[in-house]
C-alpha cells in the first residue's frame, strides 16, 4: 500500500486521538477498517508505528517520525489549498516569519508595518527564537521564512545571504579592559564568556568550530536568554561575543562597552532561509520582499551595523 494522503490523515487522526475508537468516530469510518489501514501501513513500511495499550495507543519512535513528516505534509497541503482558493491580484493568506533575537529588535516592527501597508490581505505570524531552532522549524514546515545567522549548508534550504556583521567582545571595563579599541582573539578572557552554550546556538555566533573550541566558556553561568544575558553583562558576571546590533541600545546607554575582535576577525552572516522545494505563494513572496527591503534599508541607513551581501547559496 502506497503512503497516500488518506493514510496520512488517518494516521494523524489516530495519533492525535490516542484511541482508535475515538479516531474512527472523528473520521466517520468503522474502527475495524481503521485498524486494517494501520496494519497495512505498518506492513508496507516495515516498522511498528503504534503500541497498543489497555487505554489506547501510543506512537513508537518510528511513529513519531512519521507523525512529524505527516504533519508537515498536511501543513503544506493546507497552504497550497489556501493559496489556490484565494489566488487573485492581491496577496492573501497566512505566512509565518521566524526572526532571531537581534532581528526582532532591529527590524520586526518595520517588517510588520510594511506587510500591513503593502499586503493587507496577508495574515503574518511572527516567531522569535534562536537561529538553530528557526532552521529546524523551517525544515519541519512550521515556519515559512526565517532570518537566521550562519545557516548550515543544506540542499533542502534556499538561503539568501543578506549581510555580514563583525563580532565584538562585550562586557564591563573590569572584564574586557577600558579601551574601546580592538582586542585580539587570543586575549579573550577564558572562563568568563557566557552565551556560547548550548553548542547548536554557539554555531550561530561563531561559525568556525576550530575557533569555538579555543574558547573556554564560563564554568558557573550558562544563559539561553538574551534578556538575561544583557543583565548579566551589565552586572559584570561575564562577557559575551556578540554583534553590536544585538546590544545596540545598551551600548548607547553605556551599560557596558564593546571591542571588535581581531587576529582573526570574527563575523557572522545573516540569511533569509526557506525550504528550497516548496512552491512559494503570492503572500510568501510579498513577505519575503518586505523583509529583504527592510533589512537592506536598515543597513544602508546605518541603523543596523553590518555590511551588505546579497549572495545566494
Amino acid at each position: 500500500m502506497a503512503l497516500g494522503l488518506r493514510q496520512i490523515r488517518y494516521f494523524i487522526a489516530i495519533a492525535d486521538a490516542g484511541v482508535l475508537s475515538r479516531a474512527a468516530e472523528a473520521l466517520n469510518i468503522a474502527q475495524s477498517a481503521l485498524s486494517h489501514h494501520v496494519a497495512a501501513l505498518e506492513a508496507d513500511l516495515g516498522v511498528k508505528l503504534l503500541e497498543r495499550r489497555p487505554r489506547g495507543v501510543a506512537l513508537t519512535a518510528a511513529g513519531r517520525r512519521l507523525y512529524e513528516h505527516a504533519s508537515a505534509v498536511l501543513t503544506i497541503l493546507g497552504k497550497a489549498e489556501e493559496d489556490v482558493r484565494t489566488y487573485n491580484e492581491a496577496a492573501t493568506g497566512p505566512v509565518s516569519l521566524g526572526l532571531s533575537h537581534t532581528a526582532i529588535s532591529m527590524v520586526a516592527l518595520d517588517v510588520m508595518k510594511a506587510v500591513r501597508k503593502n499586503s493587507p490581505g496577508v495574515h503574518l505570524t511572527v516567531v522569535e527564537a534562536l537561529s538553530p531552532a528557526l532552521i529546524e522549524r523551517v525544515l519541519s514546515g512550521t515556519v515559512d521564512l526565517a532570518l537566521t545567522y550562519n545557516p548550515p549548508k543544506d540542499t533542502r534550504l534556499d538561503i539568501e545571504l543578506l549581510h555580514e556583521e563583525d563580532l565584538y567582545l562585550v562586557g564591563t571595563p573590569g572584564l574586557i579592559g577600558r579601551s574601546s579599541g580592538p582586542i585580539a582573539f587570543s586575549a579573550i578572557p577564558q572562563r568568563s564568556v557566557i552565551g556560547l552554550t548550548p553548542m547548536p546556538a554557539s554555531r550561530a555566533i561563531i561559525q568556525a568550530q576550530v575557533l569555538r573550541n579555543q574558547i573556554t566558556p564560563s564554568e558557573t553561568l550558562e544563559v539561553d536568554s538574551l534578556s538575561a544575558l544583557r543583565m548579566a553583562l551589565e552586572a559584570g558576571l561575564g562577557c559575551a561575543i556578540l554583534s553590536r546590533a544585538t546590544v545596540l541600545a545598551d551600548l548607547a546607554a553605556e551599560k557596558y562597552h564593546a571591542r571588535r575582535i581581531v587576529d582573526p576577525p570574527l563575523s557572522r552572516s545573516l540569511a533569509l532561509v526557506a525550504l528550497a522545494d516548496r512552491p512559494p505563494t503570492k503572500a510568501f513572496l510579498e513577505v519575503r520582499k518586505a523583509v529583504t527591503e527592510v533589512v537592506r534599508a536598515a543597513v544602508s541607513e546605518r541603523r543596523w551595523p553590518a555590511k551588505q551581501s546579497g549572495r545566494r547559496r
